[in-house]
């Protein structure tokens, strides 16, 4: 049998939403990140179906598009989070505080990871 402290022991967080803030400013700082990775994967995807020397190598598709989709789940994950810590903060705290800062980063980041994302799939477009 294990020991339950009485409720008003039990930790309640003071800084409500915080874990999805922080999660959110991470995540916008990694989509801008792996959406850039997948650009030179889709441009030696190109010269690699343009080389007579190497026919059929898909693998750089692949990569391209894994990092296509990780910046475009990190985005997601990013809006999610940031809304997810500033309704639950309820009051102007830390959660609420990285919540905004984490939308204001993937605000500013979103149209930059957009056309990457839409570079690389265009880039597929023409083989």
């Amino acid at each position: 049998m294990s020991y339950q402290p009485p409720v008003e022991y039990q930790h309640r967080s003071r800084t409500p939403g915080l874990g999805a803030g922080i999660t959110s400013i991470v995540s916008a700082v990694l989509s801008p990140v792996a959406a850039v990775v997948s650009i030179p994967l889709g441009v030696a995807a190109v010269a690699s179906q343009i080389s007579r020397y190497n026919q059929g190598n898909d693998a750089w598709w692949i990569g391209a598009l894994a990092f296509a989709a990780l910046a475009v789940l990190l985005s997601i994950v990013a809006i999610v989070c940031g809304l997810v810590a500033v309704f639950r903060a309820g009051r102007m705290n830390a959660g609420r505080v990285t919540g905004i800062i984490g939308l204001a980063i993937m605000a500013i980041n979103v149209f930059g990871v957009a056309f990457m994302v839409l570079l690389v799939l265009g880039s597929g477009q023409g083989s």
